[in-house]
């Protein structure tokens, strides 16, 4: 996540401007560059993926910096990356961790 906020996520544009990729374009459409958008909102390889997004927060998924950074939005994003496969290579399986319960704060 830390990698998509910076724009140094190992996406095509990003490697290929350091020469770790031979284009920039994306390899599951091979249409546009491969940038953080361009994954995350517009990559019509990734529209069936993009769904559930889609239906839990309905405008704001189009938002990098909704998805980027709102707390409720974080574990629908690692499904997100989790189910597209893209950074299977470098990460291994992407799954939301489970969240633990909050603590009941006593009462003195």
């Amino acid at each position: 996540i830390a990698q998509l906020r910076m724009g140094h996520a190992p996406l095509n544009k990003h490697l290929h401007r350091l020469k770790c990729a031979d284009s920039p374009i994306c390899g599951a459409c091979e249409m546009e560059e491969e940038t953080v958008m361009h994954y995350l909102t517009m990559c019509p390889a990734y529209e069936r993926h993009r769904a559930l997004l889609r239906a839990k927060f309905g405008i704001e998924a189009k938002s990098i910096q909704f998805l980027l950074t709102d707390r409720k939005a974080l574990k629908y994003l690692l499904r997100y990356m989790g189910a597209t496969r893209r950074f299977k290579a470098e990460f291994g399986e992407l799954a939301p961790s489970p969240i633990a319960p909050k603590k009941k704060k006593k009462k003195t």
